[in-house]
């Protein structure tokens, strides 16, 4: 259910960031931003990466297993704020 929640907070995030007026400036950005990151990257730093990232989620994976009820309960409810905040900077740019 809370999976659920969130996607839809996410997809409602997507849509705000989609229609703001400075939705397709800010896209245009991030995207230079990862090609220039990227033609700087060496073969090893992105190989590097690539292992970090399968080991993180190897140790996610193991670790949220282990993760308490109320531990749970406390990350989705600060993913809750956070979705929230994230969607009123949104708000705020379309009305900009």
């Amino acid at each position: 259910m809370k999976n659920q929640e969130q996607a839809e907070s996410w997809d409602e995030i997507k849509e705000l960031w989609n229609n703001s007026a400075k939705g397709d400036e800010i896209n245009f950005q991030f995207s230079t931003l990862i090609s220039e990151l990227k033609s700087k990257m060496s073969e090893f730093e992105t190989n590097s990466i690539k292992s970090d990232i399968t080991q993180i989620k190897s140790s996610w994976n193991q670790y949220k297993e282990k993760v308490s009820p109320f531990e749970k309960k406390s990350i989705a409810s600060d993913l809750k704020m956070i979705t929230e905040f994230i969607k009123k900077i949104l708000q705020k740019m379309k009305l900009k």
